[in-house]
């Protein structure tokens, strides 16, 4: 069956990585709710064209309520559901080719969205379609389950589940191979403190602080901007300073202006990138700010977080032998002296035996004694199956069988929607070895590992669904 498959990808290979590059062309970035587009124009428009490819390749498709919609085959009482999303993060900054351009260059497609999660999405579709077109009897229906704002929340999947029979047993093509047996926790945490300022003050008081796009992505850009210094008096207290003058950019006389330009990562895994707001944040503790109030803030700042990865500095450190260590990633901060407040937003991965109750109890004896302020304001719950359970059994025999690759099942700090239904678990769409580009810049999915996903979703849907 292999070999069929294998062929029949290679016919579809140009229409393959044409779909793919259209599809990534589609800014579906969350933005204002319209009529009959809860999560905006962009996100709609990738839903809607995604099912009219769907419909084109003789696949069923249903679009609920343009929260979700799904493409359909098989027949049966009980569904195997692949969950993919077709939202994206906000693209950041420098990239080589355009983040919507879908274009093509030495073997790879790159965009905003190829390997999180639209390539896989198409790869999912593909998949569907061969096993389709090749009248194997099934005795599950098979349903592509198309989300729209993963990356924000998850509200398109939960309104589809309460709209829709949820799905018997599922695999999300949103992370790495092969299957992946345990997600940590994730959780936000936001961190809020005084900022208040007074005007009379002589000497360098900050105007604003602000910093990231997503919590979920490791910042990539952060700025302050400051008050009651010039330019000139600014870049002579950063002589003695530490930092990476690489890094960063100073400018605007009448706004004096410190940029510190970072490397962005997945927010699972925050020790790959370079935090622009931590090191900015690291730069103003060096200065002789004027208002103790800000001082005050930047100084716990940098005690508590500082340029730590793990949550070590606030507490909160954690880890486990099914999943590995908490992560702790900084993916916002928004600090204005009109409002006096600071807030900063915290993106935590927790180890699958432990809760978010622990977690924010953590911090919150770490900052104790400080004008930190610390609540939860969105977490999800592990994910943890049984290396033994029959759906990764059946999932790593697949993976092993095309792959020769005999690894074994692994745990992950990112969070699919595999955790969202009654038993899933996340499989592929990145091969061991690959650079993990999800939430960076020149993100893109390589065509040869595209037409494979293509084979190996096949093959995993004839294994689970096959008669």
């Amino acid at each position: 069956m292999q070999k069929i498959i294998d062929k029949k990808v290679a016919l579809l290979k140009e229409e393959i990585i044409t779909t793919t590059s259209d599809i990534l062309k589609i800014k579906s970035l969350k933005s204002t709710a319209k009529k009959n587009m809860p999560f905006g124009e962009g996100v709609d428009q990738a839903l809607t064209e995604f099912l009219a490819l769907g419909e084109n390749h003789h696949l069923k498709a249903k679009n609920i309520d343009h929260y979700a919609g799904h493409l359909e085959i098989g027949q049966g009482d009980e569904i195997l559901g692949i969950l993919c999303h077709l939202d994206v993060v906000p693209e950041g900054n420098d990239w080589t080719y355009p983040p919507y351009g879908g274009e093509v260059h030495a073997g790879k497609i790159y965009g905003r969205g190829a390997i999180d999660d639209k390539g896989p999405a198409v790869a999912a579709m593909y998949a569907m379609k061969i096993v389709n077109e090749l009248d194997i009897e099934l005795n599950k229906r098979v349903r592509l389950i198309l989300g729209t704002n993963e990356e924000s929340g998850m509200e398109g999947l939960k309104y589809y589940l309460k709209h829709e029979k949820g799905p018997d047993i599922a695999f999300s093509p949103d992370a790495t191979f092969p299957a992946i047996y345990a997600e940590k926790g994730i959780m936000n945490v936001k961190l809020t403190a005084d900022f208040s300022t007074k005007d009379e003050l002589k000497g360098p008081v900050i105007s604003e602080i602000k910093g990231g796009n997503a919590s979920n992505m490791v910042p990539d850009y952060a700025e302050a901007v400051f008050s009651g210094i010039k330019l000139s008096e600014l870049k002579n207290s950063l002589a003695d300073v530490d930092y990476d003058e690489a890094a960063v950019e100073l400018k605007d006389e009448n706004k004096p202006t410190i940029i510190y330009h970072g490397v962005s990562a997945h927010g699972s895994t925050p020790q790959s990138g370079i935090n622009a707001i931590s090191h900015l944040m690291k730069i103003i503790g060096q200065l002789p700010l004027a208002d103790p109030v800000q001082k005050s803030f930047v100084d716990i700042y940098n005690e508590k977080i500082g340029l730590t990865t793990d949550g070590s500095k606030i507490g909160c450190a954690d880890q486990d032998e099914p999943s590995g260590n908490l992560t702790f990633n900084v993916g916002i901060i928004q600090a204005l002296k009109n409002n006096n407040k600071a807030e900063v937003i915290i993106n935590i991965r927790y180890p699958v035996t432990s809760t978010s109750e622990k977690v924010i109890a953590d911090i919150q004896k770490g900052i104790k004694g400080s004008d930190l302020k610390a609540v939860i304001t969105t977490q999800v719950d592990p994910l943890y199956i049984e290396k033994d359970d029959h759906l990764i059994k059946s999932l790593m025999k697949v993976y092993r069988d095309y792959t020769g690759d005999q690894s074994e099942p692994i745990a992950i700090g990112g969070g699919t929607y595999a955790r969202s239904v009654e038993k899933g678990v996340a499989f592929g769409a990145l091969f061991p070895g690959q650079p993990e580009l999800a939430h960076q810049k020149d993100e893109y999915i390589g065509i040869e590992e595209l037409l494979k996903n293509v084979a190996i979703y096949a093959l995993a849907i004839i294994e689970l669904a096959g008669k």
